[in-house]
């Protein structure tokens, strides 16, 4: 056995010493990541995301020499708790006697949190990726309390997209629309055969080798249904009965597994009480890609909205990162506003979405709810983000700025929280 990890450790170093002479771009995540730092830096975020580039920028521009370990290996896949002593000494071998390490998904090997903590205690520095929210919520809250940063990565934004393809343009900005931010698409002819391999990849390492699903298909075809709803309010009921399941609460356990590997996650609606928020959830995708991947790219105005609202959540999450901002959906009985941004308990911005608001009635319908929350909560941030309108509206003494969603995603208007 330790003939084969050290063997496979040695490959992945040669794997590795290959990509780091590739091109990696600068993202936001690199400069969280503390590679001295004393605690375990916890980066997250769904596969293929760009994690592992990540990392490795972050230790390539420390300067460090590192041990790096990727447990999605085959030969590391199967290892117990109680073989990470023989991972170490392998490394050690294949790397000399190095005080810092980087453990790609270590969260497939039972019982890591022990190994790392001792590490820890050692005063070695460690960062680990993983691809399953139960790395934070789990062994590692439980067992790495107060030992550990959690940094979140995400597929390229469109800032990134542009930057990493060539700037911004039209041509640019309806790629991003369908095709997302997945990085290693974007120089690929069958991005839809790639796209189609990493959601199948998920629910099977992910989601039904580790949760030990009782009826695999019958969770597959209820993750098909539940990837449809992007941009609307979850009905465990409706979705459990469209899926052909009995129960909704088996619906919204398969949700639950679906948030876990970062394939969607739940937007709360906005209320002052605690158990309102809970009740009510909207479902959003992790990129455009899936959006594509499941309903293809034609569709209506109103389809085309889901998408660009879509697209518009996943930029506040990633600013959310950087600030304490919380994002709800706001709705009572005579507004619906897509998003509505919390600061320390009071709302500081509202962001409307719709793909155009041409004409007179779809004006109408974008416009006014933004006009009554203003006088309602006395919040006067109001954002309107569509694909091609920019202005401002003034009535009542209130003012909404209309901005293009390529401008407002590239950081030059409206950014707020």
């Amino acid at each position: 056995m330790g003939r084969s990890l050290k063997k496979a450790i040695q490959e992945q170093k040669l794997e590795l010493e290959r990509l780091q002479a590739e091109k990696m771009l600068e993202r936001a995540p690199m400069g969280k990541v503390e590679v001295n730092s004393p605690l375990a830096q916890a980066v997250i975020g769904m596969r293929r995301s760009g994690k592992s580039v990540v990392c490795r920028k972050a230790m390539m521009d420390s300067s460090v020499a590192y041990g790096y370990v990727d447990f999605d290996d085959e030969v590391l896949a199967k290892i117990d708790a109680s073989e990470l002593d023989d991972v170490l000494q392998s490394v050690y071998e294949v790397y000399g006697n190095v005080d810092h390490f980087l453990f790609d998904e270590i969260q497939n090997v039972e019982g890591w949190h022990l190994f790392v903590n001792r590490l820890l205690r050692a005063g070695k520095h460690v960062v680990i990726t993983g691809s399953n929210a139960r790395l934070l919520t789990g062994d590692l809250a439980t067992h790495l309390t107060g030992r550990h940063v959690p940094i979140s990565v995400f597929p390229f934004s469109y800032a990134e997209y542009c930057a990493w393809n060539g700037g911004d343009s039209e041509s640019a900005w309806k790629k991003y629309f369908f095709n997302g931010g997945l990085p290693e698409t974007f120089a690929l002819s069958d991005q839809r055969g790639y796209v189609s391999a990493l959601y199948n990849s998920i629910l099977s390492r992910d989601i039904l080798g580790r949760r030990k699903v009782r009826n695999a298909q019958r969770f597959i075809d209820a993750a098909y249904v539940l990837m449809q709803q992007f941009s609307r309010e979850v009905s465990y009921d409706g979705l459990a009965r469209k899926a052909g399941i009995s129960s909704a609460h088996t619906m919204q356990t398969y949700m639950g597994y679906l948030v876990e590997s970062y394939l969607v996650s739940l937007v709360r609606r906005y209320s002052t009480k605690p158990a309102e928020r809970i009740r009510n959830e909207k479902l959003y995708v992790s990129d455009p890609a899936f959006i594509s991947y499941f309903t293809g790219v034609l569709g209506s105005d109103e389809e085309l909205g889901w998408r660009l609202e879509n697209i518009v959540y996943l930029e506040l999450l990633r600013r959310r990162a950087d600030d304490d901002a919380e994002i709800y959906y706001y709705k009572d009985q005579t507004s619906d506003i897509d998003f509505c941004c919390v600061r320390h308990g009071k709302i500081v911005q509202f962001v409307q979405v719709a793909y155009t608001i041409d004409g007179v009635k779809t004006r109408k319908r974008e416009v006014d709810p933004l006009i009554f929350v203003a006088k309602k909560t006395g919040c006067n941030d109001l954002l309107l983000i569509t694909d091609h309108d920019h202005d401002t509206i003034s009535e009542d003494g209130i003012s909404i700025k209309v901005v293009t969603a390529r401008e407002w995603l590239l950081g030059q208007l409206g950014k707020g929280a």
